[in-house]
C-alpha cells in the first residue's frame, strides 16, 4: 500500500461531544498522519446502538471517494475478547469491532480481505479498557492512512460476526411490511422499506397508502411543504428509505410510535 491510497478517514461513534473522546482520537491520528482529511460521519449514534449503526454506515460510505477508511466505534464490548477488524469491502475498508456493525454492507458487497487488527506495535502503549477508539482504533488507522500495509497490523481472516436485520417484505402482490428503524432528531421515523422496493408496486406514489400506528396516510409525498403544518405525511429520505413526518412538527410525538414499530404500505 503507498502512502495517499486512502483519501480520507471518517469517523462513526456513540460518543457524543460533550466529552473529549473524540478530539482525542482526532489528536491520535493526526499526530501520525497531521495530511489525512478528517470526516466525522456522526458521533450521536444512540448509545451502543450497533443495528441503527449498520444501516447508517451501509447508506452513507458510497457518498465517499473510494479506499476511504472508516472508523466505526460503536462498541459495547469495549475490554472484552471480542476483535477488532479491518475489513476491505465495496472498494472502501472498514476499521471496527466484531459485532456485526458492517452486516449490511457486507450481506451487499463482497468482503475482499478481512484483517484481525492485533499488533500492538502500532496501537498506543497504555490500552485503557475502556477506550479502544483512542487507543486501538485511532492509530491504526492513522497508520493505514499514511500507508502501512494492512497485513502488518494483523492476520488476514474469514472470520466475521455478521448478524441478520430484519428486511421488509411483501405479503401479498400489492402490501410491504416493514418497520421502523430509527427517529432523527426531527422526530421522523425512518423504515427499513427502500423505494426500489415501493416502486415494485406498480401503483404512482400519490395513490400509495402508508399504514402506521393505526393512522393511514395517502400518497407520498415529494417535500414536507406538500402538506399543511402540522400534518402527517410519508416522504422518500435522503438515504431513499421510506420516512414518516410530520410538517413542521415531530412524528414521533404524533403519533406515539418509535423504533420498532411497523409500517405497511400498500399499492
Amino acid at each position: 500500500m503507498k502512502p495517499n491510497t486512502y483519501p480520507m478517514i471518517t469517523l462513526t461513534t456513540d460518543f457524543g461531544l460533550r466529552d473529549e473522546y473524540v478530539g482525542l482520537m482526532k489528536g491520535v491520528i493526526s499526530s501520525i498522519n497531521p495530511m489525512v482529511p478528517l470526516i466525522d460521519l456522526t458521533h450521536h449514534i444512540p448509545p451502543q446502538d450497533v443495528n441503527w449503526t449498520t444501516y447508517l454506515v451501509y447508506y452513507s460510505f458510497p457518498f465517499f471517494p473510494p479506499g476511504s477508511i472508516h472508523v466505526v466505534v460503536v462498541d459495547p464490548g469495549v475490554g472484552s475478547s471480542r476483535k477488532i477488524k479491518l475489513v476491505k469491502a465495496g472498494g472502501h475498508y472498514f476499521l471496527c469491532p466484531d459485532n456485526g456493525l458492517i452486516s449490511k454492507v457486507v450481506s451487499r458487497h463482497e468482503p475482499e480481505e478481512i484483517w484481525d487488527i492485533n499488533n500492538t506495535r502500532y496501537f498506543l502503549d497504555d490500552i485503557s479498557s475502556t477506550f479502544h477508539g483512542r487507543d486501538i482504533f485511532a492509530p491504526a488507522a492513522g497508520h493505514l492512512s499514511a500507508g502501512l500495509e494492512p497485513e502488518l497490523l494483523g492476520d488476514r481472516t474469514h472470520e466475521l460476526l455478521t448478524f441478520v436485520l430484519p428486511e421488509p417484505a411483501f405479503s401479498g402482490p400489492q402490501t410491504i411490511e416493514g418497520d421502523i428503524i430509527h427517529v432523527d432528531q426531527f422526530g421522523n421515523l425512518i423504515t427499513n422499506i427502500e423505494e426500489q422496493m415501493i416502486r415494485k408496486l406498480n401503483t404512482r406514489y400519490k395513490e400509495v397508502v402508508v399504514e402506521v400506528a393505526g393512522q393511514t396516510i395517502a400518497g407520498i409525498s415529494r417535500s414536507y411543504i406538500m402538506v399543511g403544518d402540522g400534518e402527517l405525511l410519508s416522504t422518500i429520505g435522503s438515504k431513499g428509505l421510506l420516512e414518516v413526518s410530520v410538517n413542521k412538527g415531530n412524528a414521533e410525538t404524533f403519533l406515539g410510535a418509535g423504533k420498532g414499530a411497523s409500517v405497511r404500505v400498500k399499492g
